[in-house]
């Protein structure tokens, strides 16, 4: 299982926990010192993720689509961090 972690310049720690199993996301958890309104969003981007191509990519789009069509706010961090601290762990 892949462990990544980004401190976010001026923003907050963004940890990452993800496997692939064929090509594809079998687990992933996103923990940190962040805020995400509604918080019930996390659990959501995890589940969208799950079954994705494990391609840094395909994660990007998914994530940024994420936070457009569903509004999130999210304080300390943004889309791009989270793309970059999942690739990170995706690729361990």
């Amino acid at each position: 299982m892949g462990r990544s972690e980004l401190k976010v310049p001026g923003g907050k720690l963004l940890r990452a926990k993800a496997e692939a199993e064929a090509g594809k996301i079998s687990f992933i958890q996103v923990t940190g010192d962040f805020f995400m309104i509604p918080e019930t969003d996390l659990e959501e981007l995890e589940a969208r993720l799950l079954g994705a191509p494990a391609d840094p990519e395909a994660v990007r789009e998914i994530i940024h689509a994420f936070f457009r069509e569903r509004g999130t706010v999210i304080t300390g961090a943004s889309p791009e961090d989270f793309t970059r601290v999942i690739a990170a762990a995706l690729e361990r």
